[in-house]
């Protein structure tokens, strides 16, 4: 039978009680039943976006990394992780934006042990050449490249810098192309990326459906328990003061057309 699920108190957001823990390490855990029967779905969002992207020469990396994500550890390299995904019939995705990258899958319930047994290997163990780091970056170069086809995006990307000044919202999500056609060189930046951000108290797991806080929080916690707890560096603290940046009042006009 399907978990039971309680009714929100008055006024919460949610229908459903969520359930929230937050680990010793800093990671968020919370579970929501909802009594849909079967079926689960893990959100694992991570509060790095091109909000984050304060340093010269860095934008786009945000997203570049909702790439690499998929790029394996040692224990489960991108084949045999897929082989998973794809064996228990899930249902997997990711995107970036402004503000956050999440990482979801919505599977079988009887499955979630494995779900968070790969999940947790990859935020912790992430693992990859320069080779498959330069092949993934011109990847996402062709993405950059096939976006501009659509003249939206050079609107977008002329009316972010118009206005904002100095906030890091002054990039697109998809990053500058200079820095974008740059990445292949930025190798060793994209493990200091990875050590700053992907950390558990910039990250929560958000298991909701089919499922009993009571079994759902000890299992997250046994496959999250060795990541380290936080670590503040300069950046994380310059980021955080970007992001109180006031923004210039007055009008600002600025041309969106491009030469073709």
């Amino acid at each position: 039978a399907p978990a039971a699920p309680s009714a929100a108190p008055p006024g919460d957001v949610l229908p459903f009680r969520a359930v929230e823990r937050t680990l010793p390490n800093g990671l968020r855990v919370i579970v929501v039943p909802t009594g849909f029967p079967d079926l689960v779905s893990v959100q694992i969002p991570v509060q790095t976006g091109s909000r984050n992207e304060v340093e010269p020469g860095k934008s786009g990396f945000a997203h570049f990394f909702e790439h690499m994500m998929f790029r394996g550890t040692k224990a489960y390299p991108p084949d045999a992780y897929q082989a998973i995904v794809t064996r228990i019939g899930a249902r997997q995705n990711a995107y970036t934006s402004d503000d956050l990258t999440n990482y979801h899958l919505t599977f079988a319930k009887e499955d979630l042990g494995k779900v968070l047994e790969i999940e947790a290997d990859r935020f912790m163990n992430l693992d990859y050449r320069v080779e498959e780091f330069k092949t993934e970056s011109r990847a996402v170069l062709g993405e950059y490249d096939k976006n501009a086809s659509n003249p939206l995006l050079k609107f977008e990307e002329v009316q972010r810098d118009s206005a904002f000044r100095a906030h890091p919202y002054k990039h697109t999500t998809m990053g500058l192309l200079a820095d974008i056609e740059d990445m292949p060189n930025q190798y060793e930046y994209s493990k200091l990326f990875y050590a700053r951000w992907y950390r558990p108290e910039h990250a929560a797991v958000i298991v909701a459906g089919d499922v009993a806080p009571e079994k759902v929080l000890p299992l997250v916690e046994k496959r999250h328990a060795d990541q380290l707890g936080p670590v503040r560096d300069t950046l994380s603290q310059l980021q955080m003061a970007y992001s109180r940046l006031a923004q210039g009042g007055g009008e600002r006009l600025a041309d969106a057309r491009r030469e073709l």
